[in-house]
């Protein structure tokens, strides 16, 4: 998945940051955000989750 982010952070740089980060690394942020998987996508606007519906029930990030 970085592969695939890094490539297309270039394309969509007018509309979005990608930031990639290893929960292992950094893991201060792991409380903060629940980062608990080791792949896993949020959205972040003005550091406060944006919600989005996938049907999944959890609508703060895809993992």
């Amino acid at each position: 998945m970085d592969e695939l982010l890094s490539g297309v952070a270039e394309t969509i740089k007018n509309f979005a940051m990608i930031y990639l980060v290893g929960i292992t690394k950094v893991p201060d942020f792991n409380p903060m955000y629940e980062l608990y998987d080791l792949s896993m996508v949020m959205f972040l606007f003005c550091n406060k989750h944006i919600m989005i519906d996938l049907g999944t029930g959890n609508n703060n990030k895809i993992n």
